[in-house]
């Protein structure tokens, strides 16, 4: 694996386990329960950051879809879900990319890292790198919410168990 790579897949690994912490113990129904009509639920953060991780396996050169359905061009826009995944299966489909992911990374050249790319993020460094470096943040930014949002829906803190 490239070195720089290195702890950018710890984060991702960490990032796996805190998402399953989040969604512990957390009811379909309570997962889909918003706020406000302005946020977003439980259900769809985590069904978005599921197919983020298809999106990113993508721009690493592995095509593989996301399987979850029920959002006219995938989860990225709430008023788009005609119906949601169930936390089961939006889990399910997290675990599957988190291992592609982790292969991917262990096998990308300094080469692919480096070839620029243009996703349209606000990045200094337009490449596969750089897209990397951004989707684990994205990942930790969205975390963060589902964190909130599994005690807006009664639940306890997340653990870092």
């Amino acid at each position: 694996m490239d070195a720089r790579l290195a702890p950018l897949a710890e984060m991702l690994r960490l990032n796996t386990r805190l998402f399953q912490n989040c969604l512990a113990g957390l009811a379909d129904d309570k997962a889909q329960t918003r706020p406000t009509d302005i946020t977003n639920s439980a259900a769809f953060v985590a069904a978005h950051l599921a197919s983020s991780r298809y999106y990113l396996l993508s721009v690493l050169g592995v095509e593989q879809a996301s399987p979850l359905k029920g959002a006219d061009d995938g989860f990225n826009d709430i008023s788009k879900v005609s119906a949601f995944p169930s936390l089961a299966e939006i889990q399910k489909a997290w675990n599957a990319a988190g291992e592609t992911l982790q292969q991917r990374l262990g096998v990308l050249t300094t080469a692919q890292l480096d070839a620029p790319i243009d996703p349209g993020f606000p990045l200094v460094s337009q490449s596969q790198l750089g897209v990397i470096v951004f989707m684990v943040q994205h990942e930790g930014y969205h975390l963060g919410q589902l964190g909130l949002l599994r005690k807006h829906a009664g639940m306890p803190a997340m653990t870092y168990d």
